[in-house]
């Protein structure tokens, strides 16, 4: 028996790590997202350089490959680090995420928050940033 997949945390870009202080010791499993389909600039040797990022990315993803393994990324789509500041919300206000009767967010996730993957935009944008990973990062 031999190892044929790498499974990745997730590496889509998560609020809880400050990219900007690299000198300080952060750690985070990543299920905080902030841009679903961006890698996590802690991950690269420079945050700041949004290139550097995703060709560091590729690079490893490739030398995965190279090597016979193939790569499953882990996601995160029930749930956002802050549905009030997110994209979405600033996007199209009250949409994206699921609400209480009496209002507030929804917190069927226990982090706040939760998507409503049930909606036609939220759902398209799942499924098209899946089909992005897979074809421009050759996930497996």
């Amino acid at each position: 028996m031999s190892v044929t997949h790498v499974h990745l945390r997730p590496f889509c870009d998560y609020n809880s790590v400050d990219e900007s202080k690299p000198e300080k010791a952060q750690y985070n499993w990543g299920y905080d997202p902030l841009d679903y389909n961006a890698p996590e600039g802690s991950y690269s040797t420079n945050a700041n350089n949004g290139a550097t990022r995703i060709n560091e990315l590729k690079q490893l993803i490739a030398a995965f490959h190279k090597n016979g393994l193939r790569v499953v990324m882990d996601v995160v789509y029930n749930h956002v680090a802050d549905a009030g500041k997110s994209n979405f919300n600033q996007l199209v206000p009250g949409y994206y995420f699921r609400h209480k009767k009496e209002g507030g967010f929804s917190d069927a996730t226990a982090c706040g928050n939760e998507v409503a993957s049930e909606l036609p935009m939220m759902r398209k944008f799942i499924l098209e940033s899946v089909l992005y990973w897979a074809k421009e990062y050759q996930i497996d």
